[in-house]
């Protein structure tokens, strides 16, 4: 009879081998080291089903804080969810997901990101989210101001870049250590079989913007970059952009959500972009608690009453209508285009999934 449970501090090693059996091939780094959040003996969160003593399924859990305007939503990412292939098909993923829920609800969190789509989230009512461009950029599309100087992130950067990370209105709560410990794990970029390199852009030794990007394990000519993070002032990011190409990619991706409107703004001539929902998946856990925790955001847009089980009201001195709490689900995630007068509030953007956070 298998059991469920938090993985124990000896078995996390388990944790580690069954991922990289799953999900690793040859000339990958390890889970384990792309991904130490998830497999954090300190913040003991992730689960696993166990048949005599042995890891056969595992979810990775990771609790984080996400800043929206001023309001902090406290949420959990799953990731790293695995089975060994002797054990699929038993339901395993299944109940180790209801644990993770109950685990989630009782936490004080109100919304919880998937990285996948997969029916077994779906099911369970997890659902598409947020709005976005991709860009696909070549060599000759940017151009560089040259007033800024570009290098590479030096030792005694970090004050300055954390300054610049955390002046961004949305974001992921991100400490000194954990950017640092994040950037060197390069936990999206290592699926592509990439480390991470940091552009700053400086001008009268101060930086303006960072730019954290992927380039492959071995050195090579040619191939897709990938934009991992970044943050700053626009036109200096522009810059670190341009600096990209130095390193050898033909073309560098670039996810960029609807939120960073300057950045749209000035991106909307490239030919090569296609709009797109997030990747992965959320299920709102708790829609109350997530209204509460979204007040700061709503505070002089909008504000949320309820009206019954079912029902809320959203209003402001001029407007007011009623939906049902799907419906109210719906707008926070898609938002609309049939109310005008919340468009702009709605969906409430909440940060990249696949920047340094990504799980």
């Amino acid at each position: 009879m298998p059991e469920f449970r938090l993985v124990e501090e000896d078995e996390f090693q388990q944790a580690i081998d069954l991922a990289d059996k799953v999900f690793r091939k040859e000339g990958h780094v390890s889970m384990g080291i792309a991904f130490p959040q998830v497999f954090s003996v300190a913040l003991n969160q992730s689960y696993g089903a166990f048949v005599d003593d042995k890891l056969v399924s595992f979810i990775g859990l990771v609790p984080s804080v996400l800043h929206l305007e001023g309001a902090e939503v406290q949420a959990y990412s799953i990731g790293a969810v695995c089975t060994d292939p002797d054990y699929r098909r038993k339901g395993l993923a299944n109940t180790l997901l209801e644990k993770i829920f109950e685990h989630v609800n009782k936490s004080g969190a109100s919304v919880l990101f998937i990285s996948g789509d997969l029916p077994i989230y779906m099911k369970q009512g997890c659902t598409f989210y947020g709005k976005m461009n991709q860009y696909k950029l070549h060599r000759d599309d940017i151009t560089r101001d040259t007033s800024y100087k570009v290098r590479e992130l030096a030792p005694y950067d970090w004050f300055q870049l954390r300054k610049l990370s955390q002046n961004r209105k949305i974001r992921y709560e991100q400490t000194i250590y954990e950017i640092a410990q994040l950037n060197k794990g390069a936990g999206f970029a290592s699926i592509f079989k990439m480390k991470h390199k940091v552009l700053v852009a400086e001008k009268n030794s101060e930086l303006n913007a960072f730019l954290i990007f992927g380039v492959p394990y071995q050195e090579q000519e040619g191939g897709d970059s990938r934009v991992i993070e970044w943050g700053g002032d626009p036109i200096a990011i522009r810059t670190l952009l341009a600096e990209v190409f130095t390193y050898g990619p033909d073309s560098l991706l670039w996810n960029v959500p609807s939120y960073e409107k300057g950045l749209m703004q000035d991106l909307d001539s490239f030919q090569e972009k296609v709009d797109q929902t997030y990747p992965g998946t959320i299920k709102i856990m708790n829609l109350d608690l997530l209204l509460n925790q979204l007040v700061p955001y709503f505070k002089d847009k909008l504000a949320i009453s309820t009206v019954d089980e079912k029902q809320k009201r959203l209003f402001n001195n001029e407007n007011s209508t009623t939906l049902s709490n799907l419906d109210v689900e719906e707008l926070i995630l898609k938002g609309s285009k049939n109310v005008e007068w919340y468009s702009d509030i709605f969906p409430i953007p909440f940060p990249f999934p696949q920047g340094l956070n990504y799980v």
